[in-house]
């Protein structure tokens, strides 16, 4: 894809927010298709290499989270796996923030496999000292990076939550238990701020510095049908749209959601079951998202790595000729230069 958005004018290094041409009209025609074009907020920060960054929220936090660690950024990205309500994502960050570890009780068995309603079904195992091992390794790295971390990424993904009846507890995964064992409820706007003030004050005494750069996931939750699923997605966006007023300075918001809605609304970027965006959509709110808050300088770094990504990900049909041999060569010595010139980055 072309990089049709212009960085736009720059005052005291900072990028604004402008409009732009349509990247998708056919040649020839380009006001055939208009489109309302969203303004990314002209963020008072820029993201650099030497800055570590927290990633928690919907499968979209993962698709633009990996993408900035396979730039080389310094970043944990869903620990927990993915996490879609923001009852689940705050509890995954009190834990991070307590530095709270899962003890063998905190596992229940289900289909022969041990698990956690904290994490995702990829962490469960047969063996329940395994499973425990892997889950507390993610939790006391990911708990070492948000004490490092300058930006926390929250993506919420539905209003919508399971409650488990024994307990009370808010299910981040239900691993596929029997409905009958959760109460479904949807999270309350008044209900989400709350929570969220007193977990932010309290991040406040320990990371003064940390800013809260909150999203929407695109992608719908139509389980509950269309008008449902539009009913939760405001109260997200309103419940972050209050959390910026309460912390201005603090929290941010990134328009993932309105750039798919005004600028992508069209089956061709979203995968086949009509949902989930497609590595184009991906692509393109990634281009959006590195140009509204990263500086020149770190953007031309991140196209060198890109650059090596590409070049290591290439796979011949032959690895034994003497061309390929040099292209493996060349690549280890560009490699090696640039870890000379930025060794600050994450290799």
């Amino acid at each position: 894809m072309p990089n049709w958005r212009s960085w736009g004018s720059r005052v005291h290094g900072h990028v604004k927010s402008i409009e732009h041409a349509n990247p998708f009209a056919p040649e020839g025609k380009c006001g055939a298709f208009s489109f309302t074009p969203v303004k990314t907020p002209d963020y008072p920060f820029r993201i650099t290499y030497r800055d570590t960054s927290v990633w928690l929220g919907s499968c979209f936090t993962s698709n633009i989270g990996e993408a900035m660690k396979s730039l080389k950024f310094h970043c944990s990205v869903n620990p927990f796996g993915a996490l879609y309500n923001p009852a689940s994502i705050l509890s995954a960050l009190k834990m991070l923030l307590g530095k709270t570890l899962l003890s063998p009780e905190d596992l229940f068995e289900f289909n022969e496999l041990w698990s956690s309603f904290h994490f995702h079904s990829s962490f469960s195992d047969i063996d329940r000292s395994k499973a425990l091992e892997k889950m507390n390794r993610q939790l006391s790295f990911a708990s070492g990076k948000l004490y490092e971390s300058k930006y926390l990424f929250i993506t919420f993904g539905t209003a919508h939550v399971f409650r488990l009846k024994t307990s009370g507890e808010i299910a981040g995964n239900c691993h596929k238990l029997p409905s009958a064992n959760f109460i479904h409820e949807c999270l309350s706007i008044e209900e989400i701020v709350r929570q969220y003030t007193d977990f932010i004050n309290s991040i406040a005494e320990v990371l003064p510095e940390l800013k809260i750069i909150f999203s929407v996931s695109p992608v719908r939750h139509l389980k509950d049908g269309a008008h449902n699923n539009q009913v939760s997605k405001s109260i997200l966006i309103l419940a972050i749209d209050m959390l910026m007023n309460r912390f201005p300075g603090r929290c941010f918001y990134f328009p993932a959601y309105e750039i798919v809605l005004d600028e992508l609304r069209d089956y061709r970027f979203y995968e086949k079951d009509m949902r989930h965006l497609s590595e184009t959509a991906i692509d393109y709110i990634n281009k959006v998202f590195v140009n509204s808050m990263f500086g020149e300088q770190d953007c031309k770094i991140m196209k060198e790595v890109k650059k090596l990504n590409l070049a290591r990900a290439h796979r011949p049909f032959n690895t034994e000729t003497g061309a390929y041999k040099e292209f493996v060569g060349n690549t280890d010595k560009k490699e090696n230069e640039l870890k000379t010139q930025y060794p600050y980055l994450d290799w």
